[in-house]
């Protein structure tokens, strides 16, 4: 069995009146996830802590009744120890409760505590707010992606031994007493501060591997986090980057072909002259989107439209596999119901349609002002329909085109 030591934030922090004890409630101590750890000759490598091993019956047990300790405890050589009955006198500063429990709303084991000892409680107060869980597991190798993100083993068996109240840890997602987020960090509380200055090296920033499309790359973690957050299989992603590539191909072999002029007339050279010129500033457009820094816009573009569908359709929305135009369907659908006539409208119709209903649920009016739309006052009686027609022509005027 090895040892490890994970970080984690409790919430609901409260102080009996008569005792002085801090009680904490709910709080959540670990959850599913793939997670850096710290080896003894300084290389990083990634465990996972599956749902089956982490939110099972034996694991969640594990955390009832447990010690609440001051760090993590050391013996006289620095190294770490568990708790146990010949050391609980000393090193055991409050406990956990026997209410060891998985909420089901965010995958999370959660458990309440209390903290007695008189000198721990100060340090709460006076800031230090970081919890990390002690707990010993074996380390299966295997290798696999979990939620987007790759790991090399596994944890299994997983025993809690104590929760420490620790100083906050620089490196990585935590739990604290005053948050409810659930993470897990290098080594064993992410002390990778504490192991590069004994090194004598600079904190490195803190990285996660995460899988976009068929590739793996390596971003900072709050990216990552972000990037999972709003797309986590990048399936849509990767459907876009197809779909441009077809159109690329397709408009290459028209351009050639024109350009070519094989089956063109001599009339008619300068007619498909035009027509290839328009095609290679439509290919360049695509091309822009998938070269360079086009694919970070593409995604940045991607990810501000789903924030804007899901204020409008709520926080159940999912977004994968789903086109823009869908999704902007699906926006308009969830407020006009019935009523919404969109089925084979083009982009340009969509698209007003879309900010019309955004504009409308942002200022609980519909977003353009009467004026823009001739012959309509103030008192007419406009259907939904008529309105969002309205914002059509208004939005292909702006473009320059005809409805």
């Amino acid at each position: 069995m090895i040892t490890r030591y994970d970080s984690s934030t409790v919430s609901g922090i409260t102080k009996d009146p008569i005792t002085g004890y801090i009680h904490a409630r709910n709080v959540p101590i670990a959850r599913a996830g793939v997670f850096k750890y710290l080896k003894p000759d300084g290389t990083v490598h990634y465990e996972a802590k599956l749902p089956e091993d982490i939110l099972s019956d034996s694991a969640v047990a594990s955390a009832n009744n447990k010690p609440v300790t001051d760090n993590h405890p050391e013996n006289e050589a620095g190294q770490r120890i568990l708790v146990d009955k010949s050391n609980t006198d000393t090193l055991m500063k409050g406990l956990t409760a026997s209410n060891a429990h998985v909420d089901r709303a965010d995958g999370t084991v959660r458990v309440d505590l209390t903290i007695t000892n008189p000198d721990l409680i100060n340090k709460v107060d006076n800031g230090k707010r970081q919890l990390s869980i002690g707990f010993q597991t074996q380390v299966v190798p295997q290798n696999g992606v979990y939620k987007n993100a790759e790991y090399d083993s596994v944890q299994k068996n997983i025993t809690i031994n104590h929760v420490a109240v620790v100083d906050v840890a620089r490196e990585g997602p935590d739990i604290s007493l005053d948050r409810s987020v659930v993470g897990d960090s290098a080594e064993m509380i992410g002390e990778l501060d504490d192991f590069s200055k004994k090194k004598g090296q600079k904190p490195q920033m803190d990285f996660e591997k995460v899988r976009i499309g068929d590739q793996t790359i390596k971003v900072a973690t709050d990216d990552a986090d972000k990037l999972i957050k709003y797309d986590s299989d990048n399936s849509a992603k990767q459907k876009k980057i197809d779909d441009l590539n077809a159109q690329i191909k397709k408009l290459t072999d028209e351009r050639d072909s024109l350009k070519s002029g094989n089956k063109q007339a001599e009339t008619d050279k300068s007619e498909a002259e035009a027509k290839a010129d328009s095609l290679e500033k439509e290919l360049q457009g695509y091309r822009d989107k998938v070269e360079g820094d086009g694919l970070d816009k593409l995604v940045d573009q991607r990810m501000n439209l789903i924030t804007d569908v899901k204020s409008i359709v709520g926080d159940s929305f999912d977004p994968h596999g789903k086109s823009e135009k869908d999704m902007k369907i699906e926006a308009i659908k969830s407020v006009d119901g019935d009523s919404a006539e969109i089925d084979g409208k083009d982009d340009v119709y969509v698209n007003a349609y879309f900010n019309a209903v955004k504009n409308r649920k942002q200022s609980h009016f519909v977003g353009a002002t009467v004026h823009d739309f001739k012959g309509d006052s103030a008192d007419s009686n406009v259907s939904v329909n008529q309105m969002h027609e309205n914002f059509y022509n208004l939005a292909n005027k702006n473009k320059g085109g005809n409805k």
